[in-house]
């Protein structure tokens, strides 16, 4: 029996080996910002015939917030990217963004991708989409037998127990 251990240990507290996702991004978006992040949704994600623009879904707002939360690590480059598109009137954004990607593509993609990952999980979008929602698809009994009979987990079985600590 093989045993792994993690000698590594981080000021008295646990290591995880998957970070988790932070819950909330390290500040509140000011209103200033969402008005901003609304017109740059609307000009990166226009209205067209039946499909509504980018900031037009329902929970916009905290969706932008809970899309923040994940990109915490970028906050900041958001944060200053806002301030500094918050004075580009909305006929201008699109021009304006079009020399953000060519100048800073990083900071482009952040925003782009806060935008868009907030648009696609609207409640709106998953339905227009047709997108499954996780679920469980567990075996049936028989299934279950029967893949287990087929010895899929016999290398598992024969080289035992394997781990990471966890301290």
């Amino acid at each position: 029996m093989h045993k792994m251990t993690n000698d590594i240990k981080v000021s008295g507290e646990k290591r995880l080996s998957v970070s988790r996702p932070s819950a909330a991004p390290p500040r509140a978006f000011t209103e200033a910002e969402f008005q901003t992040l609304r017109i740059v949704s609307d000009t990166l994600i226009p209205s067209v015939g039946d499909f509504r623009s980018g900031s037009a879904v329902s929970k916009f707002d905290q969706l932008v917030t809970n899309a923040a939360a994940i990109l915490d690590k970028h906050f900041d480059i958001l944060t200053d990217l806002l301030e500094e598109l918050r004075t580009t009137p909305q006929t201008e954004m699109w021009e304006r963004l079009k020399k953000l990607e060519a100048a800073n593509g990083e900071a482009f993609y952040v925003l782009s991708t806060l935008i868009v990952g907030a648009y696609i999980y609207s409640d709106e979008m998953k339905a227009e989409l047709n997108y499954p929602a996780p679920h469980r698809n567990p075996p049936s009994l028989f299934d279950a037998a029967d893949e287990l009979s087929s010895g899929i987990l016999d290398p598992v079985m024969e080289r035992g127990p394997i781990y990471r600590a966890v301290e």
